[in-house]
């Protein structure tokens, strides 16, 4: 299509049409593969389409409207206050749900809007989100609009089927209205809940599976923000000005957000995503006192990529900072649920595998050797876009209790392994020898 040209007849509004086509054309979603974009316009679609079937259904009064611009000028003025709080929260972020409090206001216009003026107070926040506080790209904005959009049909639709015919929208009462308001919010969670970790998958197969579906901390928090929707359906519904008395509660509720932000962060390596030296050594040294009590076993694996340097230096550092990124999320694929991966410094990672035995310790270091062998990581490097091959990691293994009683003792002679692999050809995995737990510590050279 790069040829096409519409005909000098159309004045104008050829003009605009090319200007309009050329700028379709760049958006980024046409960059992403194929079945994102599948996924990104059946979702967004299917948002404009419920939305246009809808439009009718429930009529709309001056009430309503008044109602709607209540809802609109509390959501703007909350957004406006916790501006700086989210810019920090979406800047630090990593690929997980972005924990989202818009909902306090949208949810209060699932409870007392028709579905359309519920639809447009969305788009409204939204909007507003993307221009004063993160302009992220429009099909991202747009995707995160249509998730909201269609947790919002969903929650109409049991709405209208626990309330009387012909009183939605409306409050509900009593211990049965507070039953289908809770349905409703559990509907509309899961449903944009749903659809957030659906795109991450999609979009980033490297994510692991409990990293997209986020923390049950984080759960609560946006289902307290969905219940915070409901009492402000209340407020609004008794008298709009006690809104006001709600924005304290709100920030605080935002300031603990990025508490949290800001306590993983203490935890986590900023490039890989992985634990830092400190938190995994404690994680370590629990895990090893656990083994301790319960008689079973720990194994280590500490990972260091042979001729990193070649790799900095013929490509450049920001290159070399998207191989240390590829290892790491071939360290998380090959890791379960319980094993805690770590980054200890520069091109060198670690591993604890609890409950393993020495021979399946050593299994795992090969497969993860083997994924790390395979990789090819597209970056941009000197001389433009390249790809990086032939990578290859020299391995160290070491299980508790058999090669030391303490995390010390253990990281040393794991060093000690590492070493060897290296000294020995690189791209292996040695395995350290059983020491007499005496308190003895070996001394290791450095790797390398």
């Amino acid at each position: 299509m790069s040829g096409f040209h519409f005909p000098r007849s159309m004045g104008w509004i050829g003009t605009v049409a090319v200007r309009l086509w050329r700028r379709l054309r760049r958006w980024p979603l046409w960059a992403q593969p194929g079945h994102v974009v599948v996924v990104v316009l059946v979702v967004e679609g299917l948002a404009l389409v419920l939305t246009g079937a809808t439009a009718t259904r429930v009529p709309i009064d001056r009430a309503d409207w008044i109602v709607a611009a209540v809802l609109a000028a509390g959501s703007i003025l909350h957004l406006e206050a916790a501006r700086g709080i989210d810019r920090i929260r979406e800047a630090m972020r990593a690929d997980a749900p972005f924990i989202d409090l818009k909902s306090v206001w949208t949810f209060a216009g699932v409870l007392l809007l028709p579905p359309p003026l519920a639809v447009g107070l969305v788009v409204l926040t939204h909007s507003h989100m993307r221009v004063r506080v993160v302009r992220t790209p429009i099909f991202r904005w747009a995707y995160s609009a249509s998730t909201v959009v269609l947790a919002t049909q969903a929650a109409s639709v049991v709405l209208q089927a626990g309330l009387p015919p012909g009183s939605y929208p409306h409050l509900p009462v009593g211990w049965q209205g507070l039953f289908v308001v809770v349905l409703a919010m559990l509907t509309r969670w899961f449903v944009n809940h749903g659809l957030i970790v659906m795109i991450i998958l999609v979009s980033s197969p490297q994510t692991p599976g409990r990293t997209a579906l986020g923390s049950v901390g984080g759960y609560l928090t946006e289902l307290a923000g969905v219940g915070f929707g409901g009492v402000t359906a209340l407020v609004v519904t008794y008298d709009p000005w006690y809104l006001l008395l709600m924005m304290p509660p709100l920030l605080l509720l935002h300031r603990s957000l990025l508490l949290h932000h800001y306590e993983l962060a203490a935890r986590t390596d900023e490039k890989t995503r992985l634990a830092n030296a400190l938190h995994w050594s404690e994680m370590a040294r629990r895990e090893i006192s656990r083994a301790a009590r319960d008689d079973t076993s720990v194994g280590i694996l500490m990972v260091d990529l042979d001729h990193f340097k070649r790799v900095n230096d013929t490509y450049g550092h920001l290159a070399g900072d998207d191989v240390l990124k590829a290892v790491a999320d071939a360290i998380r694929r090959e890791s379960r649920d319980y094993d805690v991966a770590g980054r200890f410094g520069g091109e060198e990672f670690v591993l604890l595998l609890p409950g393993i035995s020495t021979q399946n310790l050593l299994t795992r270091a090969e497969r993860l050797r083997d994924r790390i062998k395979d990789l090819k990581v597209h970056t941009t490097g000197n001389g433009g876009r390249v790809e990086i091959t032939n990578l290859s990691a020299s391995i160290g293994a070491v299980t508790y209790p058999a090669g030391g009683d303490h995390l010390d003792t253990l990281l040393l002679a794991v060093d000690a392994a590492l070493y060897e692999a290296k000294r020995t050809g690189r791209n292996r995995t040695c395995l350290a020898p059983q020491v007499e737990t005496n308190g003895h510590v070996p001394q290791a050279r450095k790797p390398e």
